[in-house]
């Protein structure tokens, strides 16, 4: 386990915090899915429900991670554009290196955390050079 991360304490905050991000961004189920790593559409609904409803919940600690990899690449997102521009950048081809071509979001749905690292990395790269 991550050091510091505690799976009930964590995970509904975080869980909640995603599904807002996930509504900005106007992510497909398959989308959340793969950004967080889980392949059962019914846990991940079950999940949804229970954090909507404030009940406690133990989220896997490398789904809390790849939510703190959201959170940065919002955060940094946020900071780059205009709140309605974020979702546009992320679905739009990309012609830097790391995406080859493919949007931002191809890349972080492809379901690896070094994915999603590479982009966080990236992000904060152009915020703070």
């Amino acid at each position: 386990m991550k050091r510091g991360v505690d799976p009930v304490k964590h995970g509904g905050a975080g869980l909640r915090t995603f599904v807002n991000i996930a509504a900005a961004w106007k992510l497909s189920a398959e989308e959340q899915m793969n950004l967080l790593g889980i392949h059962d559409l019914a846990t991940f609904e079950d999940w949804k429900v229970r954090v909507q409803a404030y009940e406690t919940i133990a989220i896997p600690v490398d789904v809390i991670v790849r939510i703190g990899c959201v959170l940065s690449i919002y955060g940094s997102l946020t900071t780059l554009f205009p709140e309605d521009r974020a979702a546009d950048w992320l679905r739009a081809p990309n012609m830097q290196e790391i995406f080859g071509g493919a949007s931002a979001l191809t890349v972080m749905t492809s379901g690896a955390l070094d994915d999603l690292d590479e982009v966080v990395r990236y992000l904060q790269g152009k915020i703070y050079g």
